[in-house]
């Protein structure tokens, strides 16, 4: 069995390799996509996705399929850490005793108190309006995610701000489903998948597709914050376990 599976990737890797032979060099000007594609997305991409933003226009409208594929590859991973790591998940409780300043300073809860929510309002900023100018779903998320996390780790764990773990699962779940949700609505209205255009929403098409890309730019940025919160909640229970024992 083993010798079979040891054939059978090495049989792959050839091919792989040989594959990579035919590919054209990086960076050469002369390359299909050098041509032909990008030529394209920068004519005629402002137009069709409504997108000030080329990198936006790309990933969440040329590129929808494989930007709703990075969503689903980054919820998987947090059901995988929660597969790991969460078997003590729902035994898991709060430690009342625990430090209020687990830093031991007064001064950083006051810091975080006043940032927090400058960091929530610029997230929201980074998602909404990274349609035109540098942001999106996954910069925003991950803000939101830090800004969450910096506030348990100054306050600890047993503080009720924030979402619980299951409601962190919810998050990223919901995230996903927004995020195939408006492709599926796309299909409802006689569209291809993820083709915003199509909605019957009283706009030009180009405002169609902007209302589109900012829906699964939230469900991103949804996604993002669920899984990391996942995670670090899986981690610090952990950590609680171990000291514990």
């Amino acid at each position: 069995m083993k010798k079979t599976a040891g054939l059978i990737l090495i049989i792959a890797a050839v091919i792989l390799f040989r594959a990579v032979d035919t590919l054209p060099t990086i960076g050469d000007p002369q390359s299909p996509s050098a041509t032909h594609v990008s030529p394209r997305y920068i004519e005629n991409g402002p137009k069709e996705t409504g997108a000030a933003n080329m990198v936006t226009g790309v990933l969440a409208d040329y590129r929808g399929f494989d930007t709703l594929g990075e969503t689903t590859v980054i919820f998987t991973a947090g059901l995988a850490c929660l597969l790991l790591l969460g078997a003590t998940w729902p035994n898991r409780q709060a430690q009342p005793d625990s430090m209020e300043w687990p830093f031991g300073s007064a001064v950083l809860e006051a810091a975080v108190r006043f940032a927090t929510p400058f960091m929530l309002l610029f997230a929201t900023y980074v998602v909404i309006h990274g349609h035109d100018t540098p942001g999106g779903g996954f910069q925003g998320g991950v803000l939101y995610a830090t800004t969450l996390i910096l506030i348990k780790l100054t306050r600890g764990t047993s503080i009720k701000w924030g979402p619980s773990p299951q409601r962190a699962l919810l998050i990223a779940s919901s995230g996903v489903a927004l995020f195939s949700g408006i492709g599926f609505l796309s299909l409802f209205f006689g569209g291809s998948y993820l083709d915003y255009g199509v909605l019957p929403l009283p706009f030009p098409s180009s405002t169609i597709r902007t209302i589109g890309t900012l829906g699964i730019e939230i469900g991103v940025a949804l996604t993002v914050t669920g899984v990391l919160l996942l995670v670090f909640e899986m981690l610090t229970a952990w950590h609680e376990k171990e000291d514990s024992q």
